[in-house]
């Protein structure tokens, strides 16, 4: 008896997936890891190198059973910098400007003449700016890991200058335009949180939308108590404008704060790439550590006694919390850091939004280590019981084969268009 062959689909990124070091990279490439060859065969499409192919050669069998490279538009930084700039003056957003790819383009097509999928994903808003059409045959996919409306609102909202202020409105005026735009074009939008769902069904309207769960590795991530140190974690990549910001926001209002409860404490920053105006800044103090990239994110969060997210910035939801609640960090962070994820706050994190409170909650954790050791043990149980990825592999799946309703579809886009 042969084995029936498992369902093709096409699925397509922005970015290279690997290494992991973004959320949505580790949210995309877990959910392909989890469900190729078990429940789909996948067909991955990325911007590569030859080099990155050869790096990362073992990872990428391990997401799908073809890759098919494809050019960006402009990879070189300085040519990527100076279109963001000059699509200042354009319709489109800086951030989905220079994500226009001729190539990309063309081997969709080439892909669609071949046939023999049963659906195609479109991982990111980003690179639906090179969907002009959907097939008529199978499902069409957009996967939205933000609302990237909601990231230009809110840095909007958080400016300091005028002028700033000024700038991420006229990007939120055309983010906005563009996310009603392009979800209409896919027969099914995905999202990562039940938040998100419900706002693209009360901005766009559309009739097929989606929540793909987050998950966590538990087997990578072993529990271990808090340490006993009073170190402060922060974890992120440092040239995300999110990151750099509420750091920022960090460091000149609730460090000080925190000094004054825990004058022993520091704060270990755990990223790629910290702007050297910020590490220049606070050189003097050696409470305060930027560490760059380093090779495993796991190993050196695990120094820490509390792991804090003071974002104000953002959108979807923040896989590293998961993480961090996984390996047994208690965590403190604000409403916008943990929103779309089933938590709750109190029981599963510490929730702050005034530098006051903050600072409060993480002095509360560093000096108490009883409080500490309950809401670590808490907070892996409660991602044991709901994050998965192999759960997370199987509600992509049942979205994308089950049938799309085209009738619905098409009569939601006609009165768009």
């Amino acid at each position: 008896m042969t084995t029936p062959a498992l369902p093709k689909i096409l699925f397509a990124t922005p970015r290279f997936l690997f290494p992991l070091d973004t959320g949505g990279q580790i949210r995309s490439a877990k959910i392909l890891r989890a469900a190729h060859g078990v429940l789909l065969d996948v067909t991955l499409m990325s911007p590569a190198t030859p080099l990155e192919m050869e790096t990362y050669e073992q990872e990428l069998r391990g997401v799908c059973s073809r890759f098919i490279p494809y050019r960006p538009r402009w990879r070189h930084p300085l040519v990527r910098w100076l279109g963001r700039f000059f699509s200042l003056f354009g319709p489109l957003p800086v951030s989905v400007a220079t994500d226009v790819s001729p190539s990309f383009q063309q081997l969709l097509a080439q892909q669609r003449r071949l046939g023999g999928y049963c659906a195609e994903v479109c991982d990111f808003l980003h690179l639906a700016i090179n969907y002009s059409d959907v097939p008529s045959d199978i499902p069409s996919l957009l996967f939205t890991h933000n609302v990237e409306q909601e990231i230009f609102q809110r840095r909007m909202e958080v400016a300091i200058h005028w002028w700033q202020r000024r700038l991420w409105q006229s990007q939120h005026r055309k983010m906005r335009h563009l996310e009603r735009t392009l979800l209409p074009q896919f027969h099914r939008v995905l999202t990562v949180s039940d938040r998100d769902s419900l706002f693209f069904r009360n901005d766009s309207h559309h009739p097929d939308i989606r929540t793909i769960p987050t998950g966590v590795d538990f087997e990578r991530l072993p529990w271990s108590p808090p340490a006993e140190t009073l170190e402060v974690v922060f974890m992120g990549s440092m040239d995300a404008h999110q990151n750099v910001e509420g750091i920022q926001w960090f460091l000149r209002e609730i460090w000080p704060l925190l000094n004054r409860r825990v004058p022993q404490a520091r704060i270990r920053i755990i990223g790629r790439h910290p702007p050297r105006s910020l590490t220049l800044a606070h050189e003097g103090d050696a409470r305060v550590i930027f560490t760059g990239w380093v090779g495993d994110v796991t190993e050196a969060s695990r120094s820490g006694r509390v792991f804090a997210v003071p974002l104000r910035v953002g959108s979807g939801t923040r896989i590293k919390i998961y993480e961090a609640m996984a390996l047994g960090l208690p965590v403190v962070s604000t409403t916008i850091g943990a929103e779309g994820l089933e938590l709750e706050p109190g029981a599963h994190y510490l929730q702050a939004d005034s530098p006051g409170d903050f600072a409060e909650a993480l002095s509360c954790l560093l000096l108490d280590w009883e409080k500490c050791m309950e809401m670590s043990k808490r907070a892996r149980h409660r991602v044991e019981n709901c994050c998965g990825w192999k759960r997370a592999a199987e509600v992509f799946t049942v979205a994308c084969m089950e049938p799309v309703d085209d009738a619905s579809w098409m009569d939601y886009k006609n009165g768009l268009f």
